[in-house]
């Protein structure tokens, strides 16, 4: 593999005749341990109101948890067009990345037991549909996630949008630019016993997508018995990303939260006690 710290792959994937892109950052081998090591995946999907993938959710959120010890893949999943709507391609779309990742897995050295999805505001809500719908045996053949090889094991959630009617979008007609298929605007409601553990971060301040879409999703989980974490910030705006110095926009320090940037090291932490990270504390 060489002496590369890591390889950037880019690649256009395609699910149901839906083309889209993925930005793969494969760690390498470390060359003085004794054997290989099979790492972690982590799916990301960044945020965008549905309209666009933000920049500042994608590599420095992917460089981020490389530093953690996992691949990291950027999803830049279906948004909304004149003539398309998100779901259901989303959700096949994150279903053929993870098939995708499980057919390298060999080459790669992917732990395909440790496939993480990780989604910010819209993201967000494309994670947790996603954590709910292939979960459940008949959800899964609804929306045609049968064809897919591969699970994830966990999901983080970044203010996420949980539910359409809970403050984000704001009007019905853009409810049904994202779909017109109302089972899919409350991924609350689709939660099982099967769905799997989440980690999930929130402001109590959010302006944009309101922390009650989160206490939502958390409830739900709580009731079918779910492991999760929930950190619900005291103040904050929506989009901080690593709220740090990294992804601040330029000159404006709303984007800096010193409380909201450790949750990357929560989480990171929380995944080490699911058993999903190497080794214990």
């Amino acid at each position: 593999m060489g002496d590369n710290m890591m390889q950037v792959e880019h690649q256009t994937l395609s699910a149901n005749q839906h083309p889209f892109q993925v930005t793969a950052y494969w760690l390498d081998q470390i060359s003085d341990f004794e054997e290989n090591v099979d790492y972690p995946v982590m799916i990301i999907c960044p945020g965008g109101g549905f309209t666009y993938h933000s920049g500042r959710e994608e590599a420095p959120i992917a460089t981020r948890f490389n530093a953690e010890g996992m691949h990291t893949i950027i999803l830049n999943y279906q948004l909304e067009t004149e003539d398309e709507s998100v779901y259901p391609w989303a959700l096949q779309q994150v279903a053929q990345t993870i098939a995708w990742v499980t057919a390298h897995a060999q080459k790669r050295h992917v732990a395909t037991d440790r496939i993480f999805l990780t989604g910010f505001s819209a993201g967000g809500h494309v994670v947790a549909l996603y954590n709910a719908v292939a979960t459940d045996p008949e959800l899964r053949q609804q929306y045609g996630l049968d064809d897919y090889a591969g699970e994830h094991a966990a999901v983080i959630l970044g203010y996420p949008v949980i539910d359409l009617n809970a403050g984000f979008p704001t009007s019905d007609a853009d409810k049904k630019l994202v779909t017109a298929d109302e089972q899919l605007w409350a991924a609350q409601k689709l939660v099982s016993k099967a769905t799997k553990p989440a980690f999930v971060w929130q402001t109590a301040t959010d302006e944009l997508v309101p922390a009650q879409n989160s206490m939502l999703y958390v409830q739900a989980l709580m009731a079918n018995d779910v492991d999760v974490e929930y950190h619900l910030y005291g103040s904050g705006i929506h989009g901080l990303a690593l709220a740090n110095h990294v992804t601040e926009k330029p000159t404006k320090s709303k984007y800096l939260n010193k409380a909201a940037s450790q949750w990357v090291n929560l989480a990171t932490q929380w995944l080490q006690q699911e058993g999903l990270l190497a080794g214990e504390f």
